[in-house]
């Protein structure tokens, strides 16, 4: 397993994409989200309310505690589930819980044999669904844990079928079907479709064809209603999807390359896009309703989601 000091800038560039958004009420304001924040390069977790990124911005999980995190989720026991990568040696890739009343963390469960690197984490009940980190080709069905928010874990294989090569984007419709970026990696250039499984997690079919509309390495998915949006990292654009016919368009055009990695929905459906262009700090990007670049955030986290 390589060092990560010895990767080269687009490969740290792929990496960080995998840092990740997640979102949860406001435990002290009335009104709005907060907003919590992987950052793959320095460790740190971090918290922020949408009404005032910087002004608000609160670490959480101090840097150097996880060894390169990844995929953030909100569990049904409203605690937060972090991918986290290891060391790329003898420390094998965990998820942690992060119980944010009192920022304390605990290991939720070990992959044995580094069989899975998590990539974006995503709830179906009280099962954690994983995503797979495709800088390790780490391909495979999307990983379910059972138990993990309580008892005895158990891994197993979610999806049949597709043959994914990896999956730093997950997320789930209203009727319980799971979208999925199936990214190729080969240093530099990310390729690949986005995948649709039923219910049962059994592959349906292509929802967009690798290259289709622009699409150039799907990387962070959302769901707002009926329009799937993804981000493509190669060439820095959001696409929109509508998922009753899916028809495929630009909705929005960051004109930065590896700009685009994960992607949050906020309550107003306007969209958060973590930056995965390698700059120290990154930047953190708000995107409006109508597709246009409303804001962005310097949080000073280095490679953030």
């Amino acid at each position: 397993m390589p060092s990560r000091l010895t990767l080269p800038r687009l490969t740290t560039v792929f990496l960080a994409c995998l840092a990740c958004l997640a979102l949860a009420a406001a435990p002290s304001m009335s009104r709005g989200e907060f907003v919590y924040v992987s950052s793959f390069s320095t460790g740190e977790i971090s918290r922020f309310h949408i009404s005032d990124p910087v002004g608000t911005k609160t670490t959480l999980v101090a840097g150097g505690t996880l060894g390169f995190p990844t995929g953030l989720a909100f569990g049904p026991d409203g605690h937060l589930y972090i991918g986290v990568t290891g060391d790329f040696g003898p420390t094998a890739p965990t998820i942690v819980r992060l119980d944010i009343s009192d920022n304390s963390l605990t290991t939720a469960y070990t992959f044995s044999t580094f069989d899975t690197f998590p990539a974006a984490l995503a709830f179906k009940g009280n099962d954690l669904i994983v995503g797979r980190n495709s800088f390790f080709a780490n391909t495979g069905a999307i990983q379910q844990i059972t138990n993990i928010t309580g008892g005895s874990p158990m891994q197993s294989d979610y999806t049949t079928g597709g043959a994914l090569a990896s999956s730093p984007g997950l997320v789930f419709d209203a009727d319980g079907n799971l979208y999925v970026s199936d990214q190729t990696y080969a240093d530099p250039v990310a390729s690949g479709p986005v995948k649709r499984f039923d219910t049962d997690g059994t592959y349906v079919e292509e929802v967009i064809a690798d290259g289709a509309s622009g699409l150039a390495g799907p990387t962070g998915l959302a769901i707002v209603g009926n329009t799937l949006y993804t981000n493509s990292i190669m060439n820095g654009t959001i696409l929109a999807t509508d998922l009753t016919d899916d028809s495929t368009s630009v909705f929005a055009d960051l004109a930065i390359p590896f700009s685009t990695g994960p992607l949050a929905a906020l309550a107003d459906g306007r969209l958060l896009s973590g930056d995965a262009s390698g700059g120290n700090p990154s930047e953190i990007y708000l995107i409006g309703t109508d597709g246009l670049l409303a804001n962005s955030y310097d949080l000073g986290l280095g490679q953030v989601g």
